[in-house]
């Protein structure tokens, strides 16, 4: 016989461990609704298995998959099969996620998480819910409604509005006419406190705007105003007649 408040309790802390972990906190006190084909639950080794058509719910966070499993001493959650974490204006997909308490999260196998107009994705996202940091394996894949950057690996700070990229990065803004590469680049939403709507690229960076190559070390790219900038090292400017 499984007490109804332990597997609420469990099922609140897997909610807490993946909801939570960079799409919504739902309240610890709120009612928790876990369904599922099978559940089981150790209380010796505090170790709850959830199988088949597992669906949690609180608030407005629904998480289901095909299986969960919660650890009470470790605070470890696991959730596996097709996992789906859906709250508010965000969704998280992936293949499994890893939750170790409550602010550290990885998502793995084709994970997408999407947060407003913003779409994040890659092999594996692991994202850290106090810092409301993510990082993305590559190849990764960030896209908003301006453009879109691929890389070898994205960092994306999502309080500033902040994406860095790094190796082989790749621009493409049909919105702004731009296409352009470097080692690494840093792109500054339009929330961003910092010069919003803004892109710096460094190492081998090429831009390509309106017909107009610029290419050099470090190139500022001010997206509203379809400006650039090139400092450090020799440049190029190469500008096609109108």
């Amino acid at each position: 016989m499984k007490p109804a408040k332990t597997i609420g309790a469990v099922a609140a802390a897997i909610i807490l461990a993946t909801a939570s972990t960079g799409i919504y906190a739902a309240q610890k006190n709120s009612p928790v609704e876990l369904t599922a084909d099978t559940i089981e639950y150790d209380s010796v080794q505090g170790i709850m298995v959830a199988q088949g058509g597992i669906r949690l719910t609180q608030d407005t966070a629904i998480i289901t998959g095909a299986k969960a499993e919660y650890n009470t001493k470790t605070k470890e959650a696991y959730v596996a099969g097709g996992v789906k974490a859906v709250d508010r204006d965000a969704t998280l997909t992936a293949a499994e996620i890893r939750a170790y308490g409550n602010s550290h999260l990885i998502a793995s196998g084709d994970a997408e998480l999407v947060k407003g107009d913003s779409r994040l994705t890659g092999p594996k996202v692991e994202y850290f819910t106090d810092r409301e940091y993510a990082q993305v394996a590559g190849p990764a894949r960030l896209a908003t409604p301006d453009s879109v950057m691929t890389a070898g690996m994205l960092e994306a700070f999502i309080r500033e509005d902040r994406a860095v990229g790094k190796g082989n990065v790749h621009i493409v803004s049909d919105k702004h006419k731009l296409d352009a590469t470097a080692d690494q680049a840093t792109y500054y939403g339009a929330k961003a406190q910092e010069s919003p709507n803004k892109v710096i690229l460094s190492g081998n960076a090429r831009a390509v705007q309106d017909g107009n190559t610029l290419t050099g070390n470090t190139l500022t790219i001010y997206l509203d105003d379809k400006a650039m900038q090139a400092d450090g090292g020799r440049n190029k400017l190469v500008i096609r007649p109108q």
